[in-house]
């Protein structure tokens, strides 16, 4: 069985892109708006208002960034997630986040907030923390490592050999070579299963164009395929 729908992954992708950074006044002006209104509406509890604020002061306080946060409460009232299930959520999110950053400090240079969103929602949905761990101890830079991570999330997410993508993403590393193009090589792994490739042909191509400093679109190239072939939504098909 699949680890994660294809539509999780389509949100996965999202997630990197929907939240934006905006001054702490007028994101806790949002959050309180929303509350206040879910309160008066019934739909949340005093408590769990509390619970909600209490998690994203802290996260606040500990130099997470916040906007994916007050994105992630917004959402969940929007699609009416009942009180208590959106305080699970935000714990959760707020213990990935934070060992995404304190692994990423590892590397010896300092993540941004996008880093550490990238690197936390890779935990959320698909990487594990020992993957992340392992991909640290390469020594990469605090950027190299959420590319690293979102692309073996995603990997994962298509039930891609974890051996495969531990050659690819070690080779990308040492060679200096993992651009955030690389993040969409599952949609290679996608095209080429539907052209009936085997997943090794695409990782011993990847890991040798990575080593030769070359990017995607030689990847593409090789294997006879498109930009295009990289832009269409995942399908129950891919899977």
């Amino acid at each position: 069985m699949n680890r994660f729908s294809s539509a999780l992954i389509a949100a996965f992708l999202v997630a990197f892109t929907v939240w934006s950074p905006a001054p702490d006044p007028v994101m806790a002006a949002s959050m309180s708006g929303v509350l206040q209104k879910a309160r008066a509406e019934g739909r949340m509890t005093q408590q769990e208002s509390a619970d909600i604020e209490g998690i994203v002061q802290k996260a606040r306080n500990e130099g997470l960034p916040v906007a994916p946060f007050t994105a992630k409460v917004e959402e969940g009232l929007a699609k009416r997630v009942p009180g208590a299930a959106i305080v699970r959520a935000l714990a959760s999110m707020s213990s990935d986040y934070a060992f995404a950053r304190d692994t990423l400090v590892r590397t010896g240079s300092v993540p941004t907030p996008a880093d550490i969103a990238a690197t936390g929602d890779s935990l959320r949905l698909g990487l594990s923390r020992p993957e992340l761990s392992a991909l640290a101890d390469m020594q990469p830079s605090a950027p190299v490592l959420a590319t690293a991570a979102r692309t073996r999330a995603c990997l994962n997410a298509v039930e891609f050999p974890p051996k495969l993508s531990d050659d690819i993403l070690r080779r990308g590393i040492t060679a200096g070579n993992l651009s955030p193009a690389w993040t969409q090589l599952f949609r290679v792994v996608q095209r080429a299963r539907k052209a009936g490739l085997h997943d090794t042909v695409v990782a011993q191509a990847a890991s040798r164009i990575m080593a030769e400093g070359s990017g995607m679109a030689t990847l593409l190239q090789e294997l006879g395929f498109t930009t295009r072939d990289t832009r269409q939504a995942p399908t129950e098909d891919d899977r």
